[in-house]
């Protein structure tokens, strides 16, 4: 008898044991925040200075948002960044052009493009001291989080041993070259990944079909908005579709934005990049630009932040480019042998988007918010702790379930114990 109750409570230490470790897991992913509104958003800032290196980041903002989330408002840092001819009005009615090869002759391409690069300041080099701002979730920056498998890890870096940046946009596939400026470097497109899963993707075009990587369908939509993203700010028109760029086609990439529609966790991305380098990816604001862009109708009903589409929205016809912000290198050479999915680029298997040195120098030698068309510090924002969340349960919540645990596994000892008395009697 003695050593069944000995045996009995063991077993229950380790209940007990097993449901506390769950329950207070630190890889946990983070529940959803509730924010419905931009007010709703609690901001917390960081600064980030390198005594041996060369950035500096003043009144940044951390990721506040989690995935799975649908995200139904535009934060304030968008709002701040829209202003006037940049406005969703005003760019709407740019026309764009029909078809995977003409858009980037289009006078909502060029509109577009210069309102992101314009306001363009960072390059490659410590991008991955930043990603526990950018890239962890709910104001947590003691985690990050893996892009395609959304699973969480130390954000300290450990010199590529469990994670490095993957380039959603490929080295090889990328219009321009170098790290210290261009596409390759734009802290938009790298993302922390698990080493494995960075590895099982090397190069390879996303889509659906067997010769492409297809991700999680939770990430699919991301995909398809970085990728916009880089076609349209760094005119990498050439570079775009099929096996020999970074999509499969447009089908793909307008199915994958309307399955998987921006969650909180890209507009807190998004908001924490700006707040670095003053660039936004519009296509997370306003998805919607992703069918004007390529003269189609944006679906009815479908999940944005800024709701545009609730009503439907049809593509320009203005025609010419009306923005008075167009910049060079706009769409030079950008449409050339794009639909096929057969252009002659650099079709190897490389790990082209893995990078596991650990020896890249600053963000930002010059001082933040430099030529920006924001500042932070004047859109309102309150700052403040964004305590408990990314770690599971309240504590005293926790500390209900265990004792609850305990006096449930405690009980059933007791029966198990009495019943064999008797038997015993």
């Amino acid at each position: 008898m003695k050593q069944f109750a000995k045996r009995s409570l063991a077993l229950a230490v380790a209940v007990i044991l097993l449901v506390a470790m769950c329950l207070t897991n630190v890889g946990a992913a983070p529940s959803d925040t509730g924010y419905t509104k931009a007010s709703d958003v609690v901001y917390k800032s960081f600064t980030e200075y390198s005594g041996s290196r060369t950035y500096a980041v003043s009144n940044g903002v951390i990721n506040w948002g989690v995935r799975g989330e649908d995200c139904v408002f535009l934060s304030k840092y968008a709002t701040a960044y829209y202003k006037g001819s940049n406005t969703f009005d005003s760019l709407s009615k740019l026309k764009g052009e029909s078809g995977q090869t003409s858009s980037p002759s289009s006078a909502l391409y060029s509109a577009l493009q210069a309102l992101m690069q314009n306001n363009f300041d960072h390059d490659y080099q410590q991008t991955r001291d930043m990603y526990k701002y950018t890239d962890c979730a709910a104001n947590d920056t003691s985690k990050i989080m893996s892009f395609y498998s959304s699973n969480f890890f130390n954000a300290v870096w450990d010199s590529g041993a469990t994670w490095n940046r993957e380039h959603c946009w490929p080295d090889s596939k990328c219009l321009t070259s170098g790290r210290s400026q261009g596409d390759s470097a734009d802290m938009m497109m790298l993302r922390p990944t698990l080493k494995s899963e960075n590895g099982s993707r090397g190069n390879t075009a996303y889509g659906e079909s067997g010769s492409y990587f297809e991700p999680a369908d939770n990430v699919k939509g991301d995909c398809a908005r970085i990728v916009l993203y880089g076609y349209v700010r760094w005119g990498n028109g050439a570079k775009m579709w099929g096996t020999s760029g970074v999509m499969e086609n447009l089908t793909v990439l307008l199915k994958w934005m309307q399955e998987d529609p921006v969650d909180t966790w890209e507009m807190g991305r998004n908001d924490a990049v700006q707040s670095i380098t003053g660039n936004r990816n519009v296509f997370v604001d306003y998805p919607e630009y992703a069918w004007l862009l390529f003269g189609k109708s944006a679906p009815k009903n479908m999940t944005t932040p800024s709701g545009e589409a609730k009503g439907g929205v049809t593509p320009g016809n203005q025609g010419g480019n009306t923005s008075t912000n167009t910049s060079t290198n706009t769409s030079t050479n950008t449409s050339t042998n794009t639909s096929t999915g057969n252009q002659g680029g650099n079709t190897t298997s490389n790990n082209s988007g893995t990078v596991n040195d650990g020896a890249q120098g600053g963000i930002d030698n010059k001082p933040q918010n430099s030529g920006k068309p924001f500042d932070p510090n004047n859109i309102g924002t309150q700052y403040g702790e964004n305590d408990g969340q990314g770690s599971g349960l309240e504590p005293w919540a926790i500390i209900a379930i265990v004792a609850g645990a305990v006096v449930l596994v405690a009980g059933v000892v007791v029966v198990v114990i009495v019943i064999k008395k008797k038997k015993v009697k």
